[in-house]
């Protein structure tokens, strides 16, 4: 057991490691390598996965067990047999989807960018994956990618009563990075309805599953400017 928790650790930081190197050499790489580091990213995520799956159980008693000779199952106990048998991740798995691809190789303020600039473009697909499993604030440690972006659809329409209209980044720094840790600061100008806010955040990520994701942010300052 301990050499399989050791083997299953070892592989997901080669995943991490993989995704930093690519995120510091992005420019230096070319279509043909990239295209290698992307296989080499899957076989590691899904050996990591295998490992992570529930061990089988001890096998029936021998009596219970078909002997050699035993007559093969009917068709029909075929089909119901392998309808029961638990499918593996496919391209369907929301790790695979291009909205989580799009994120290895880019630094933490580019995150920060991109997540507060899905709002304005309804990309919640994309606002999901910035975000990591450990995000502090709201549901989405518990959320499913179709619940979150359906609440935030749901918050999206409703913009005009309980929140901004449009969101956009005024000025970011550059991060202060600490090993698979960083911070970044932002000014946001969120336009509501009646006033302008200018909120001064400070953005917290992680680097997990091969790219920057956002753990949590705060705010810090917010400067409210209502409109004549």
């Amino acid at each position: 057991m301990t050499t399989t928790y050791a083997s299953e650790e070892l592989a997901k930081r080669q995943v991490a490691l993989l995704g930093k190197m690519l995120l510091y050499s992005i420019d230096h790489l070319t279509e043909e390598e990239q295209r290698i580091y992307d296989s080499l990213v899957d076989e590691l995520t899904s050996r990591t996965e295998r490992r992570g799956e529930a061990r089988p159980s001890a096998p029936p008693p021998a009596q219970e067990r078909p002997s050699v000779s035993a007559p093969s199952p009917s068709p029909t106990a075929t089909a119901s047999t392998r309808s029961s048998v638990p499918k593996t991740p496919s391209a369907a798995d929301p790790r695979s989807l291009p909205q989580n691809r799009k994120l290895q190789g880019l630094k933490p303020e580019a995150v920060v960018r991109l997540f507060v600039e899905c709002w304005n473009k309804q990309d919640f697909k994309q606002e999901y994956f910035c975000l990591s499993d450990e995000f502090k604030q709201g549901k989405r440690a518990q959320q499913t990618l179709d619940d979150y972006v359906n609440g935030r659809y749901e918050r999206y329409a409703n913009r005009h009563l309980t929140g901004p209209i449009n969101k956009n980044v005024v000025d970011i720094s550059a991060p202060v990075v600490d090993g698979d840790l960083a911070s970044v600061q932002v000014a946001e100008r969120h336009t509501g309805k009646d006033e302008d806010m200018i909120l001064y955040r400070t953005y917290k990520l992680h680097f997990e599953n091969t790219a920057w994701r956002i753990v949590t942010f705060q705010t810090n300052q917010t400067r409210v400017r209502k409109r004549v």
